[in-house]
């Protein structure tokens, strides 16, 4: 948090400064959007850092994704200030939101529980394959850029070096997905075995009796570190080239999975009942931004440009306080009539061990601007 509040303290500190400085330019850029989302699929693989946790118990299961693209339409607002021959500074802030086609999640589990002791005692074997497929899919996702651009051969005399810069700062981003399952289709296996024989019973097919949520968003202050460079190549035509080297240095999450269903009792008697397994989540994020710009003059002081730009990101999960309620039937696995075995049931309710998600996010973005130069 003292990190955020810096940030926006310096970014109050430069804004003040470019008021008098020599040149700025405001723009405004509709954007379009695609991205290969980190968030989405390490949101869908989180409960796979349970998978220890549910080991412990009796419970093997794991979940893979298949994931599309999101694309969406967004917006940009920025400003470029050069306060004098060697400073310069960019402030941005841009705001998106975007949707992609359907996604599967194939859920498999195999469980064991066994009830009772001695002779009486009987063994539950379950082994099930879930597909789940997310119809309802939006990434929103937000960024706050603040960055120096120090002209190191701006009195050189040589055209080509003037443009080029070194660039330091920071930008504050986020992302937030929230995705929706309404049906699945299921294939399982349930096994019961006692002293008197055992019974298997198969089942198969589509079900609407549940919903699931899932949001998802990281958060993270990252600093900046790289080149851009400015080229006026004729009369009112200018080109910009950029390389960012992005790093966090400060990061905030949070997981939410919620099951809505109806408990049914009886073919007249049923109940809504909620599974939830949230928590908070810490990552780390380091990548990479490429970006090429172009502007033409249609009078003194207004222009019309265009801007491509490529972001490749790992975000990585370093810790997660994300959890579920334990198993209550672990009390009994393994225990005798007059012993209750614990130790599954609280490891079993405790935030995941891990391994935890990582994952590359990939997007491109295609920009129409107008600005204003002052």
């Amino acid at each position: 948090m003292k990190k955020l509040i810096l940030f926006v303290l310096l970014i109050t500190n430069i804004a003040i400064y470019a008021e008098v400085g020599k040149e700025k330019v405001i723009y405004l850029r509709g954007v379009d959007l695609t991205v290969d989302s980190a968030t989405l699929k390490n949101g869908l693989t989180m409960q796979n850092s349970l998978i220890f946790n549910r080991l412990v118990g009796g419970t093997t299961s794991l979940s893979i994704p298949a994931t599309n693209k999101f694309k969406g339409k967004g917006v940009e607002f920025g400003i470029n200030a050069r306060h004098s021959g060697l400073l310069g500074t960019d402030f941005g802030i841009s705001f998106a939101t975007l949707f992609s086609d359907s996604i599967f999640s194939a859920d498999y589990s195999n469980s064991t529980a066994r009830l009772g002791s001695g002779s009486s005692a009987m063994t539950i074997g379950s082994e099930s394959f879930v597909a789940s497929e997310f119809t309802s899919n939006r990434l929103q996702t937000a960024n706050i850029k603040l960055a120096e651009n120090i002209y190191i051969f701006h009195d050189s005399g040589n055209k080509f070096l003037e443009g080029l810069a070194l660039r330091l700062g920071g930008e504050i981003y986020g992302n937030e997905v929230k995705s929706k399952s309404p049906y699945y289709f299921t294939n399982s296996v349930t096994t019961s075995t006692s002293s008197s024989g055992s019974s298997t019973v198969f089942s198969s097919g589509a079900g609407a009796s549940s919903i699931e949520k899932l949001t998802y968003n990281e958060a993270y202050l990252n600093a900046i570190l790289g080149l851009g460079y400015n080229l006026k190549i004729a009369e009112g035509h200018n080109i910009s080239l950029g390389y960012e080297y992005l790093k966090s240095v400060a990061n905030s999450g949070n997981y939410e999975n919620k099951i809505s269903s109806l408990l049914v009792l009886t073919p007249t008697i049923a109940f809504p009942f909620e599974n939830k397994i949230k928590g908070k989540v810490d990552s780390e994020l380091v990548g990479s931004r490429i970006s090429i710009g172009y502007r033409f003059n249609i009078s003194e002081n207004v222009s019309f440009g265009l801007n491509y730009s490529h972001t490749e990101a790992t975000h990585r999960v370093v810790d997660s306080k994300v959890k579920e309620a334990g198993n209550i039937l672990t009390l009994f696995n393994g225990g005798t009539s007059n012993s209750i075995n614990f130790l599954p049931f609280i490891l079993g309710s405790q935030p995941g061990f891990g391994p935890f998600p990582e994952n590359k996010d990939i997007r491109r973005q295609i920009g129409f601007e107008v600005s204003y130069r002052f």
